[in-house]
């Protein structure tokens, strides 16, 4: 099927686009930086992130903005009704050309990995959460500014950090993550982590907490009840936060909105938290039936880039955008 498309995937950790044939190979690729537009250092650095990864894409695909047949963004901090057109204009100016594209949060990528028609309720658990649904009678809503808890891997890192160096004060209960997260930051105990972390010139990177998330979720893995605890905490809230979004399009997780789970934390080859998520939202819905998504919010993308351009959404097409999208390592964060 001849055709380009451009499908673009922003967070709070990288950007990433791609430009496809109608067939789902991909053409070109780009990365940017944190294209959310709350927190990049400005909205002007998110718009440079996700921007310079569009144009990064189509350079490689030899296409210019203009013979798109369609582009799909996917943004994080799409989160307010005045937010989808600031992009608008911004993409409008930096892709010049560029006629059809649809904007919409991040939390929207991955509905079309879980039901091809879009329908659905999509839980995203990556560096941070993201939660949308869209009903059969497309209505939408998204969790933007309305999660009250730290959730996703920022959440579990503190998390496991704080409960850490509580349990080395006396002040909590004693758990692995004290000797291991001493390991995996190659400090001698707690009162090096804790200085490695605030001190005022500090060394290592502004987002270095961040691996102490696969920490936590071995450690609920192998039985540690602070870590367990922090597991279904976090399960917890998202499904609430989950009903919630989809009380907001008038519709409850089921078969009539069928649930998908996607993110680096949501599809983790280490299924813990992944299956305390599936346990809080079937004891709240007792028919859902949570998917995993079959791949990335990128793949998702790309559908809804295909859906834009009037390209027949088909199982095989879905399957061959996964199986051809990138290599690995291009989505590694």
């Amino acid at each position: 099927m001849s055709g380009r498309f451009l499908a673009l995937d922003a967070g709070n950790s990288k950007t990433v686009a791609v430009v496809v044939d109608g067939d789902g190979a991909a053409l070109g690729r780009g990365r940017g930086g944190r294209g959310d537009i709350y927190n990049a250092p400005t909205p002007d650095h998110a718009a440079q992130a996700v921007l310079s990864a569009a144009r990064a894409a189509l350079a490689e695909a030899g296409t210019s903005p203009g013979e798109l047949d369609a582009a799909a963004f996917r943004l994080a901090g799409v989160d307010w009704p005045e937010d989808a057109p600031w992009w608008r204009d911004r993409i409008e100016a930096g892709l010049a050309g560029l006629s059809r594209f649809s904007v919409a949060n991040d939390g929207f990528a991955s509905l079309r990995l879980g039901a091809l028609d879009g329908v659905g309720l999509a839980i995203t658990i990556g560096t941070g959460p993201a939660i949308a649904a869209r009903s059969r009678d497309r209505r939408e809503a998204c969790s933007g500014w309305w999660v009250f808890d730290n959730l996703g891997g920022w959440g579990l890192a503190e998390g496991a950090i704080r409960a850490a160096c509580l349990a080395w004060m006396g002040l909590a209960e004693p758990t692995v993550l004290a000797d291991a997260l001493c390991r995996l930051f190659d400090v001698p105990d707690p009162y090096a982590l804790r200085h490695q972390l605030t001190r005022r010139d500090r060394k290592l990177p502004a987002d270095a907490e961040l691996r102490a998330t696969r920490t936590v979720l071995d450690a609920a893995r192998s039985g540690d009840p602070v870590a367990s605890r922090l597991v279904a905490e976090q399960a917890a809230a998202f499904a609430r936060y989950a009903g919630w979004v989809a009380e907001q399009v008038g519709a409850r997780p089921g078969p009539d909105l069928p649930v998908v789970l996607n993110g680096s934390i949501g599809t983790s080859e280490n299924p813990v938290l992944r299956e305390a998520l599936i346990v809080a939202l079937r004891a709240r819905y007792p028919e859902c039936a949570p998917v995993v998504a079959s791949g990335p919010p990128l793949a998702g993308c790309v559908l809804d880039a295909f859906a834009e351009g009037g390209v027949a959404l088909t199982p095989e097409l879905a399957r061959r955008t996964v199986e051809l999208l990138h290599p690995p390592e291009f989505l590694d964060t």
